[in-house]
C-alpha cells in the first residue's frame, strides 16, 4: 500500500485518543491526510497532536467536543469550520464509544440509556448527516462506523450500548442508499476483541495482554479510507 495514500486528504476522527482512533490517527496521518482529532479530552488530544507531529506528520487539527452533550447547531458548527480552515472532508471514522456497564434492561437508568444511544448511534448520524455536502463537494467520501464484535441481536445485559451498535448497519445502509450517487460509501468495520478500555470494561477479568494489540487494525483502516481511484 503506498505511503501517501491519503496525501492532501482530510479525515476526521472521533474518540480520537482512544484505542482505535489514536490508531486510525497515526495511520492516516502517516498514510499523509491531515487529521483532525475530536475527543472530549484537551489533553489527551494535545498529547496526541504533540505525537503525530513527532512522526512528521502534516500539521494535524484539534477539535475538543463531548458527544454526549453535543446538537445539532455543534456538528453545523464543526462541519463550518472544517469547510473555513481546510477545504473540506473526505473521510470519517466514527471511534468513540460509550459502554459503561452491563446490566439487565430492567436495572438500567434512563440517563444511561439515552447516553449510550447519544453517543454510540445519534451522534455518528448527526455528524454524519452534517458533513455529506462537504463530501460532496470533495467529490464523495468515506465513511466509517466502528462495531463490536460482542454484541448481537437479543444477547443479554449489553443494553443501548449493544442496541446502537446493531444499528450502525442499517444507518450506513441508509447513507449509501441516499447519497451513494454523488461517491459517499458508509460501512461498519467490525475490529473484533482488542486491548482497549472498551474490553476491559466489559470484561474485567480477561488478561487484556492475550488479545491483538488495536495496531493490528491500522492496515484495514487505511484500506477502508483509501480514495476509490487512487491519486
Amino acid at each position: 500500500m503506498s505511503g501517501r495514500l491519503l496525501e492532501n486528504r482530510v479525515i476526521l476522527i472521533t474518540g480520537a485518543t482512544g484505542a482505535l482512533g489514536s490508531v486510525a490517527a497515526r495511520a492516516a496521518a502517516d498514510a499523509g491526510a491531515t487529521v483532525v482529532l475530536l475527543g472530549r479530552k484537551v489533553r489527551r488530544l494535545e498529547a496526541l497532536y504533540d505525537a503525530l507531529k513527532a512522526r512528521g506528520a502534516a500539521e494535524p487539527a484539534l477539535y475538543p467536543l463531548d458527544l454526549a452533550g453535543a446538537g445539532e447547531d455543534d456538528y453545523a458548527e464543526l462541519a463550518a469550520t472544517l469547510q473555513r480552515e481546510l477545504g473540506g472532508l473526505h473521510g470519517l471514522i466514527h471511534a468513540a464509544a460509550e459502554l459503561g456497564h452491563l446490566a439487565p434492561l430492567a436495572q438500567v437508568e434512563a440517563v444511561r440509556w439515552q447516553r449510550q444511544l447519544q453517543v454510540n448511534l445519534t451522534a455518528p448520524f448527526l455528524l454524519t448527516r452534517a458533513v455529506l455536502e462537504l463530501m460532496r463537494a470533495s467529490g464523495g467520501g468515506r465513511v466509517i462506523f466502528v462495531g463490536d464484535s460482542a454484541v448481537a441481536e437479543g444477547k443479554p445485559f449489553w443494553g443501548g450500548y449493544g442496541i446502537a451498535k446493531l444499528g450502525l448497519a442499517s444507518l450506513a445502509a441508509l447513507f449509501n442508499a441516499e447519497a451513494g450517487s454523488f461517491g459517499l460509501h458508509a460501512e461498519v468495520y467490525t475490529p473484533g476483541p482488542m486491548r482497549s478500555p472498551v474490553r476491559l470494561c466489559a470484561y474485567p477479568g480477561e488478561e487484556l495482554d492475550c488479545l491483538p494489540s488495536p495496531d493490528t487494525h491500522a492496515e484495514p483502516l487505511l484500506r477502508l479510507l483509501a480514495p476509490a481511484t487512487p491519486r
